[in-house]
């Protein structure tokens, strides 16, 4: 059965506020996506695949518990439910052979970025859930391409951007338990550096680690632009090389991404996972603490053009095959990691599935800014305006925030307010979500409303 996908409207806002009717209310208003998809019965490329504009997500009101429990008996049910309802009917069986076979080589993405805080860990918040690709949603990945598909265990590759984010995430031991024997697992570079532009990937003035494969020197996609500390003179400064596992180990991918805000791409679901996760010199997209002449801190932000463009690239459009997001947990603020003050999270409860990353980010997208106007947050992509201002200029700020589309203009006053206390912090010029129509505009996938299909199975 079809859904309406929600979605909050201008027109919608106004009339809400004019008659006083709650904020919540409107959040949770349904207006449809008037598109329908149909299967392209042979894709010359995984992206956006057969079913493009299609997503399909799954809601169970058992998949976690307040204390943030995953129940994996019903993460299993809600796997199959989605990938039958995918493929348009049928058996769980014939859904998952419809994508891969044996002699595949698959590679799953994880994300591990917004860990549970370790104790004691300075400057995330300790309350908090992890918010990760789940182990159970991960480990019945496995059981359904090894059972259904018949992938060999040694063909399956869960991987990762840094060894140890993937490490201190609890992936190691994740793989050490019996659903993932003889699974491997790899990541293209050791941590995080400020270069960000070492092929191998290993952690200089160390021992070499065996899962660290690296980047490879002949793929890479050039941009524009480069971080400030980088040499002029390295010709790798404006390239953002391809990961060996995605470049020379697999030839399908499954990324499983979360349903998270992003305080600089807006938001990061299935395009900005592969974008950042798959390719080097990331950081590069998105730079802070550059000063203008009026004194005001600047953030220039690139994620826009980065993510599409590195996206864009012939191993991930071809291998790049299900996107399957955790929702389980979603982030409306504060993302990506719970190190950022304002880290905001509501149980969902739901997966999605889509082999088309830009519709899959688009209902994301969605779905978050309602959940943010719900609670008084402005959207996503108005947040930047949050940030780069004087306090002697308040006033009149204020007065320009608050001429802004009822309710949005008292968020922002409110806001503003706290960015000048200290409680919110927007580093960089705006959010830009607007990655995801680039996306769509370069065939990645379909962003048009009109031509999503936004299926909700609730349980």
């Amino acid at each position: 059965m079809n859904y309406p996908c929600g979605g909050i409207t201008r027109r919608g806002f106004l009339l809400g506020a004019a008659a006083g009717v709650p904020l919540g209310w409107l959040a949770y208003r349904h207006w449809p996506f008037t598109g329908r998809s149909v299967e392209v019965p042979r894709p010359t490329l995984a992206m956006p695949g057969p079913f493009p504009g299609r997503v399909v997500e799954v809601q169970h009101p058992g998949a976690i518990s307040e204390d943030y429990v995953v129940d994996g008996n019903v993460v299993r049910t809600m796997m199959a439910a989605g990938m039958c309802r995918l493929i348009g009917g049928g058996d769980v069986d014939s859904a998952w052979k419809r994508f891969f076979g044996r002699d595949d080589i698959v590679g799953i993405k994880v994300n591990p970025v917004g860990r549970k805080a370790k104790p004691g860990e300075g400057g995330r918040v300790s309350a908090a859930p992890g918010v990760i690709s789940s182990p159970e949603i991960l480990a019945e990945t496995v059981r359904c391409l090894h059972e259904y598909c018949g992938v060999p265990k040694r063909n399956i590759i869960i991987f990762e951007r840094y060894a140890n984010e993937f490490r201190d995430a609890g992936y190691e031991a994740v793989m050490r338990t019996r659903p993932m024997e003889g699974v491997k697992w790899y990541a293209s570079a050791f941590q995080y550096d400020g270069e960000q532009t070492m092929i191998d990937g290993q952690n200089s003035g160390s021992g070499r680690d065996a899962n660290v494969v690296g980047y490879d020197p002949d793929v890479f996609v050039s941009m524009g632009f480069a971080a400030p500390e980088h040499n002029v003179r390295d010709d790798r400064r404006h390239r953002s090389h391809l990961s060996m596992i995605v470049t020379r180990m697999v030839n399908k991918i499954v990324t499983i991404p979360n349903l998270k805000d992003h305080k600089s791409a807006g938001i990061t679901i299935a395009l900005k996972n592969m974008s950042h996760g798959m390719n080097n010199n990331v950081a590069r997209s998105h730079l802070a603490g550059i000063y203008r002449m009026d004194g005001a801190v600047s953030g220039p932000n690139q994620c826009n053009t980065f993510i599409p463009t590195a996206v864009n690239q012939r191993h991930i459009l071809e291998k790049a095959t299900l996107h399957i997001c955790d929702g389980l947990i979603g982030v409306y603020e504060g993302g990506p990691g719970n190190w950022n003050r304002t880290w905001g999270w509501w149980l969902r409860k739901s997966i999605f599935f889509a082999t088309d990353p830009v519709a899959m980010d688009h209902v994301g997208w969605e779905i978050i800014d309602r959940k943010r106007a719900e609670l008084g947050w402005l959207p996503v992509g108005q947040m930047g305006l949050i940030q780069g201002r004087q306090s002697v200029r308040l006033s009149a700020n204020q007065a320009a925030l608050a001429a802004m589309t009822p309710p949005y203009g008292t968020a922002a006053v409110l806001l503003d307010q706290q960015r000048l206390n200290g409680l919110v912090n927007e580093p960089f010029d705006r959010r830009q979500p607007e990655h995801v129509a680039l996306a769509g505009m370069l065939g990645l996938g379909r962003f048009d409303a009109n031509q999503i299909d936004h299926r909700l199975v609730r349980f």
